[in-house]
């Protein structure tokens, strides 16, 4: 059965979630002193601008401008939203050449990595929490059928390259990582920070494939 827009863009957050618990272990890692994985924290960060960046926040957008246009009262929320996604973007840019830098050992490029990296995971919680706790559910509420289907035949629907199906070999690293070191405990706890009382969703490929 095909999913709704809003869930569908829901079990997506699931398994944005997983990539940056990940993201944040080896952050943490490395604000101790620790040896980070440079190849998981780059091919992280590639993902989120390959695929969340790419096909993820345009689905969203749709549905943001949808609203807009119906006069639903999310005016401000959105022209926040659209610009964190552009800030995603750029961060997501400079944070896949900084872990590149990594093996490097220099100081400035780990202290640039916990500052924007740490930036980087306020920005998405900030900006999930508020599409979560707010945007959908207006979304839900005042868009009708003509809307959901002119949302459907515009967005692109391309499969995930990491949770639909099998991962190829350059994310397959990272999801062994992820289906090993990020449990469910941690991915619910790391979620109800955000938005309490509600577990992250996740996309039926990944459940299958763990």
């Amino acid at each position: 059965m095909r999913l709704h827009p809003i869930t569908k863009l829901q079990h997506e957050h699931g398994n944005m979630w997983r990539v940056q618990v990940a993201i944040r272990n080896q952050l943490d890692l490395l604000e101790h002193g620790g040896v980070p994985d440079a190849v998981l924290l780059a091919n992280a960060f590639y993902y989120m601008r390959k695929f969340p960046s790419a096909v993820h926040h345009p689905k969203e957008d749709l549905v943001f401008d949808r609203l807009v246009k119906i006069g639903a009262p999310v005016q401000d929320l959105v022209k926040r939203l659209h610009a964190q996604h552009v800030e995603l973007y750029v961060l997501e840019e400079m944070l896949i050449e900084l872990a590149l830098q990594l093996p490097a050992g220099r100081s400035e490029s780990r202290n640039r990595m916990l500052l924007l990296g740490r930036q980087y995971l306020a920005t998405q919680a900030e900006h999930m929490q508020t599409e979560e706790q707010t945007v959908f559910p207006q979304a839900r509420k005042h868009l009708r059928s003509r809307d959901w289907k002119a949302i459907r035949e515009q967005a692109r629907e391309i499969e995930d390259p990491m949770f639909d199906g099998k991962a190829p070999e350059r994310f397959q690293y990272l999801y062994d990582y992820m289906m090993r070191e990020v449990g469910d405990e941690e991915l619910a706890a790391a979620h109800a920070t955000v938005v309490p009382g509600r577990k992250p969703k996740s996309a039926p490929a990944a459940q299958a494939r763990k």
